[in-house]
């Protein structure tokens, strides 16, 4: 798996400049990679510092999982998550309805005792949040 900082340069480097995005229809952006990262979310703007991405990224690298509602549910959460599913194509699994990642492939126990119970009761609640209303 890679890094956060191999993602950071590749990032910096243009190697990855639009994505699709996870529980929500559309595509997403990379704006900025400079001091910040900035992605463009269906037409909204969502800055991160390089810590918060880090520590998202470990994160799913402790837990074995990550959905958007950990991260808040919102477009930046969306962002995130989309760019991590696209960076980590062959070491994600992506449940793209669900908006949840998983490690298939990691190894020992995750931090969060039940990564499994990240799946939605039904499909109704999260309809409004899919279409990014």
């Amino acid at each position: 798996m890679i890094s956060a900082e191999t993602m950071k340069a590749r990032l910096q480097e243009g190697k990855l400049v639009a994505f699709d995005l996870i529980f929500w229809k559309g595509t997403g952006r990379v704006v900025s990679a400079a001091d910040t990262l900035s992605l463009q979310v269906r037409g909204k703007r969502a800055d991160y510092t390089w810590e918060r991405v880090r520590d998202a990224w470990l994160r799913l690298q402790a837990n074995q999982a990550l959905t958007v509602d950990e991260l808040g549910g919102g477009h930046d959460a969306v962002g995130l998550v989309s760019l991590f599913a696209a960076l980590g194509q062959d070491e994600i699994d992506v449940a793209p309805v669900e908006g949840v990642l998983s490690l298939p492939r990691a190894g020992g126990r995750p931090v969060r005792p039940h990564p499994g119970a990240l799946q939605p009761p039904s499909w109704a609640p999260l309809q409004r949040k899919i279409d990014g209303d």
